[in-house]
């Protein structure tokens, strides 16, 4: 029992630890990758990413990132 338990304890503490990775998509066209009104959480959304894409953050671009050729995302 001791030995569950403290596996439990091990995975419940870990977990605290372990940032969840985020997926954020391009939306807008051209812009600045520092620009929060560029990353929404959703393809083609409207709700905005409150911090800038990190390391651990899935980044999408997609049909509904750009509206025309050419655009480009400055980094």
């Amino acid at each position: 029992m001791k030995n569950k338990l403290f596996l439990f304890s091990l995975l419940l503490l870990t977990s605290t630890f372990v940032k969840a990775q985020s997926d954020y998509y391009w939306v807008g066209g051209s812009g600045n990758w520092n620009d929060l009104t560029h990353w929404a959480t959703s393809s083609g959304g409207s709700t905005f990413a409150t911090v800038v894409p990190s390391n651990t953050t899935h980044v999408h671009f997609d049909a509904n990132s750009f509206s025309s050729t050419g655009a480009t995302v400055t980094i």
